[in-house]
């Protein structure tokens, strides 16, 4: 391993950060190691799932409004699974035993009601939630993480945001 770039994993870090665009070339040049040492590096990082490159959208095209919802039951590590492969879910944490909370947008709140009932339907037994509404800020990006949402029901449709531009069709 090229001692240069192990030492310097936090200003890798930054330039990442600072550019999540930028070649592996440059990024090379600019932290002074090699193309193929940076590359391989990047390429174990992502294979042992420390690190991934995703799309993030503006909730101008995937929605602002979103809900910490909090789930009791006692399959919500079902919930909790099921969840983590859904493009509208932000973020899920297990709470405690039975009890969980997911951070979930959507355009409306039906949107974010319809994901709710995706996910308690797909679980066995019965699952008690407590929802709070809000809007994400403009400025926030949500992450795509699954291109082939896999829950068989016809809301998934949706939970992918079309990427057009917003100015009635004309290019900017």
């Amino acid at each position: 391993m090229n001692k240069g770039l192990e030492n310097d994993g936090l200003e890798l870090t930054r330039k990442l950060v600072e550019n999540p665009r930028i070649s592996i070339r440059r990024l090379a040049n600019e932290l002074g190691v090699s193309y193929i040492a940076l590359r391989d590096r990047l390429r174990k990082l992502s294979h042992k799932g420390l690190i991934s490159f995703t799309l993030s959208v503006s909730p101008l095209l995937a929605g602002s409004v979103a809900a910490v919802v909090r789930v009791h039951g006692h399959r919500v590590d079902d919930m909790l699974s099921k969840a983590s492969r859904c493009n509208r879910v932000i973020a899920g944490l297990k709470m405690g035993e039975g009890e969980a909370v997911l951070v979930i947008y959507g355009r409306d709140k039906g949107d974010i009601v319809s994901v709710i009932d995706v996910l308690r339907n797909n679980v066995d037994g019965d699952v008690e939630v407590d929802i709070e509404y809000g809007r994400l800020p403009l400025d926030f990006k949500v992450q795509i993480r699954n291109p082939h949402p896999d829950c068989n029901n016809t809301y998934c449709n949706s939970c992918l945001p079309l990427l057009r531009n917003r100015n009635g069709g004309r290019n900017t």
